[in-house]
């Protein structure tokens, strides 16, 4: 299954991810180097 979040910029879509997967994505007030998707696996119970 593969799933996206989309939103509108600086709502927070980051940080949300990194919640959900546990990860380290950079979370910034205004990225343009953000060209790349971030992505992870992640086991569901």
């Amino acid at each position: 299954m593969k799933l996206a979040i989309i939103g509108l910029a600086n709502s927070g879509k980051t940080t949300v991810f990194n919640a959900l997967t546990r990860g380290h994505a950079e979370v910034a007030t205004y990225s343009t180097a953000a060209l790349e998707p971030n992505v992870a696996i992640v086991k569901v119970p």
